[in-house]
Order: C-alpha cells, then sequence, then structure tokens
C-alpha cells in the first residue's frame, strides 16, 4: 500500500516545481453517452447496461423549461483531481495535476449540456413557473484497486425534482468507467466517461418524471371536473416523506 501511494500521489521532491498540469472534461457531447461506462455498485444501472438517450420525449417534442439548481459536496468544490485506493476512508489529490475548474462547476455544465438537448433550462429563480431540480454532486474521483494495477472513475449525484414546490420525484444515480491507464491523466478520461453517462441518466430520468408528473396532473383535472377527489391530500401526504431510489 505505501509504494501505491507514493507512487500515485506524483509528490515533488524538489524545489521550484513545474506548475500543475490542468484538466478539463472536454468537449460536451450530447448526443450519445459515453459507451464506456457502465452501473456501480449500489447505483442505477445493471453492469453492461445501455446508456440513456438524450431524450425520451417523442415525436420531436421539447421538454418544457426546467430551472437547475446545484450543489457538491464540500471536497469537490475545490481544484483538486481525487484519487483513493479501493473503499478507503482516506482520499487523495495528485500533487502535479489539477481541474481547470472545481469538479462541482464541470459537473454542473455537463448536466447543463445534457439537459439543454431536450428543452429549455434556466438558473433557479428566473422563472417560478418552471420544475426545479436540484442536484449534489456527491462522488467524483479516481478509484484504484488495492494493488494499483486497475482504476475506474467514479461519479455519483443525487437529485431531487419540483414543480410548484412539491416533490415529484428524488433519486439518487451512480456512473462508472474504467481507466485506460493507471494515472492522472487515466483517471480523467475515466471521469469524462462517467460524467457523461450519469448526465444522460439524469436528463432521461428527468423527462420521464415530468412526463408522468404532467400525466397525474391532467387526470386530477379531468376527475376533478366531473366528482369530488380526496386523491390530492393523499398525494401530498405521501410526498411529504422524501424518499430516493435508484435508477432505474
Amino acid at each position: 500500500m505505501l509504494v501505491v501511494s507514493v507512487v500515485l500521489g506524483g509528490c515533488s521532491l524538489g524545489r521550484g516545481a513545474a506548475p500543475a498540469q490542468l484538466f478539463d472534461l472536454g468537449p460536451s457531447n450530447t448526443a450519445t453517452a459515453a459507451s464506456g461506462a457502465s452501473g456501480t455498485a449500489g447505483a442505477s444501472m445493471a453492469p453492461g447496461a445501455a446508456a440513456a438517450p438524450a431524450s425520451t420525449l417523442r415525436d420531436g417534442a421539447r421538454r418544457e423549461a426546467v430551472a437547475v439548481s446545484f450543489s457538491a459536496a464540500q471536497m469537490l468544490t475545490d481544484t483538486g483531481v481525487i484519487w483513493r485506493v479501493g473503499d478507503s476512508a482516506s482520499p487523495h489529490s495528485y500533487a502535479t495535476y489539477r481541474w481547470a475548474a472545481p469538479p462541482s462547476q464541470l459537473v454542473q455544465q455537463r448536466v447543463v449540456d445534457r439537459l439543454s438537448a431536450a428543452g429549455p433550462v434556466v438558473q433557479d429563480g428566473v422563472d417560478p413557473r418552471a420544475p426545479l431540480l436540484q442536484v449534489t454532486l456527491t462522488r467524483f474521483e479516481q478509484v484504484y484497486a488495492p494493488d494499483g494495477g486497475t482504476s475506474t472513475g467514479q461519479v455519483a449525484l443525487q437529485a431531487v425534482l419540483l414543480r410548484d414546490r412539491r416533490v415529484v420525484d428524488a433519486v439518487r444515480l451512480a456512473r462508472g468507467a474504467p481507466a485506460p491507464t493507471q494515472d492522472a491523466q487515466g483517471g480523467v478520461q475515466a471521469l469524462r466517461a462517467a460524467t457523461d453517462a450519469a448526465a444522460a441518466d439524469l436528463a432521461a430520468w428527468v423527462d420521464r418524471s415530468l412526463a408522468a408528473s404532467q400525466a397525474t396532473t391532467n387526470a386530477s383535472s379531468a376527475g376533478s371536473a366531473s366528482a369530488p377527489s380526496t386523491s390530492a391530500g393523499a398525494a401530498d401526504a405521501a410526498r411529504a416523506g422524501l424518499t430516493f431510489r435508484s435508477l432505474p
């Protein structure tokens, strides 16, 4: 373990070390999710499952405008490229590599790009009529096997979708992609693939949840026009206890 840590840390032992190399997630590709990514343990999809399409809307329909609020775990608001070994509780950052912006900002832009492929995306507070998607980035790191021979990029998101200040749905999702090389560059490639796949999963979930919510609203409106109904109160009570689920 000590040998692995020293090699992976990339620490500079001399003075006057060169500036850290900067990475970003590269150009956004909203057409397809990364084909090499697969579901991770306790996460959204079964291993080998196909990535979700950019949109589940049919007949070329555009999704209604959605407002997005984004947050992240504290350690993901810095620019360090994080790695850890297995399920260790001790994360590390490469000494000579940094993200060009905090992962919270990089992933937020990726999510917005993916959502924009299906319909308008606005900032929280701009349009009070728009459903609100609250997203939290909980994991964004390269995870090495104990022997250092393999690693994967791991990305996890938690999302809550609200309409008229009421919870429509909530979900946790995670994606992992294998690193082609066992170093910072390989980890960046893996995290790029995992982020693209997670953003695609999230966008497809938003489309499905909004469509189901609208259908429920339409059905309730039709029922209330013909006879009194107490279903709205029951629905509100169910929403009061927010429960996250994992995709699918």
